[in-house]
């Protein structure tokens, strides 16, 4: 019996699909305070046919009408450039450019991969070649968990075939240099975050830019996900992978000019969060003795913020329908869309995902039982070389085998190596049998013993 496929195959989780997002429960938009009415227009001074006589009084100066009270943050203190019309004094229609933070992090929203850079690279030099007056960065990132008990959902979710969350935030620090090229590779340009929602590791996007609107069903929460990447058995390593990684965590947030006490509370389940208003300034407290607000009155999960809660704050310039509203409240009642930055982005998303069906196939193709060895093994092996090689060309794709299945490109490599020894040996075998016939098998295929093909 020739034995066709070394019993040490990778066992693969084959079920691959895209993690379809929870519904928000929409935020109750924010009551407005009425305007009082503008004062009237005096009466017309008398008139006369002996103008000189008349005594005409100086004209009243209207009145404004009384404004809500908001926390709109200024401009002060803040770092950047502002993104407002008040600020930039432009003598024309600006031109904004869209920046698109849209989808799962770590695929969709990545920087570099083993060496390769990402499309934010290509981007950037796009943004420097369109020479925009504004840039609109825009987030919509969710990964599908509730906003309460943020890490009990991860857990009850690790049950099932989908991502285990911890590694989209695995790549902490990769996130962190990405945050940091889209900040000083275009510094020079005034940019604008609006938040379409983010929860779990994308939350560091939406709070890593100081000038910030929410859409009014967005949400930012989830940073829990953060102190749950330090592992092991030994208490000192646990506590100092702890301190390491909500570290990194807050110096993204720190990019926003947010404060220590609103950083720590975003990152550490153990923080406490509320805050009072001085004048119209937000100061934020690790306590629950803020006259204001109590934002997180427990040591149990991380600070989160509905639109509500986080205008009520002031943690956000304001709640902004879609990008018309938000360009209106900028001051720009007409703006330009420079598109070729999402365009470039969409494609590059669209391309990796069709090219993720095609391998999907290609490894049900890989799994298939092996009925003539000298047909069926290079066929096996010609699938395995091709998703490798798809694999490679967009690094996206590898991760998310390698997240969904544990499928590295080593484990590739290594399964080739075995399908090229199998088929030499044969056909050394078939050189040296004459009339003699080879034994069949199945084996080999990857899914362990069941081989449950992806997606399913």
């Amino acid at each position: 019996m020739l034995h066709l496929i070394a019993a040490a195959s990778v066992a693969l989780a084959l079920a691959v699909r895209q993690d379809e997002p929870t519904e928000t429960p929409a935020a109750e938009p924010p009551a407005e305070a009425p305007a009082s009415e503008p004062a009237q227009d005096p009466a017309s001074a008398p008139g006369g046919s002996d103008l000189k006589s008349v005594e005409v009084p100086a004209p009243a100066e209207k009145e404004e009408p009384a404004k809500p009270f908001t926390l709109g943050r200024t401009a002060e203190n803040r770092p950047g450039k502002s993104p407002y019309a008040v600020d930039t004094q432009l003598s024309a229609p600006p031109r904004v450019y869209e920046i698109p933070l849209d989808g799962q992090m770590g695929t969709d929203i990545h920087g570099e991969i083993n060496g390769k850079p990402g499309i934010y690279d290509k981007i950037i030099e796009d943004v420097r070649k369109q020479k925009p007056d504004v840039i609109l960065f825009r987030i919509k990132s969710r990964d599908g968990r509730s906003l309460d008990k943020y890490m009990d959902a991860v857990k009850e979710q690790m049950k099932d075939d989908k991502i285990d969350p911890r590694r989209l935030a695995s790549g902490l620090t990769e996130y962190r240099d990405l945050a940091l090229d889209l900040h000083t590779e275009i510094a020079e340009y005034p940019a604008v975050m609006y938040v379409e929602d983010a929860r779990g590791i994308a939350s560091l996007f939406a709070l890593a830019w100081p000038y910030m609107f929410m859409s009014p069903e967005a949400s930012i929460t989830g940073l829990d996900i953060v102190a749950s990447l330090g592992g092991g058995n030994d208490a000192d390593i646990r506590a100092k992978m702890f301190s390491a990684w909500t570290g990194i965590a807050q110096g993204v947030l720190e990019l926003g000019g947010h404060p220590i006490p609103l950083t720590e509370a975003l990152v550490r389940p153990d923080r406490k969060l509320s805050c009072s208003i001085d004048g119209r300034a937000t100061k934020w407290r690790a306590d629950t003795n803020g006259d204001w607000y109590v934002v997180d009155p427990t040591d149990e999960v991380s600070a989160r913020f509905t639109a509500k809660v986080a205008e009520e704050t002031g943690l956000t310039d304001g709640i902004a329908q879609d990008t018309d509203d938000l360009m209106y409240m900028l001051g720009y009642p007409e703006y330009v869309r420079v598109d070729t930055g999402k365009k470039i982005f969409d494609d590059y998303k669209a391309a990796w995902r069709k090219r993720f069906d095609e391998t999907k196939k290609l490894v049900e193709e890989y799994q298939q039982p092996v009925d003539d060895p000298v047909k069926d093994l290079p066929k096996r092996k010609a699938a395995m070389e091709k998703v490798r090689s798809i694999c490679k060309q967009y690094p996206p794709l590898g991760r998310m085998w390698e997240w969904r299945a544990g499928l590295t490109d080593a484990q590739m490599q290594l399964l080739i190596e075995q399908l090229t020894e199998q088929i030499k040996q044969i056909q050394k075998e078939r050189r040296g049998n004459s009339g003699g016939g080879t034994g069949g098998g199945g084996g080999g295929r990857l899914g362990g013993g069941g081989g449950t093909g992806p997606g399913r």
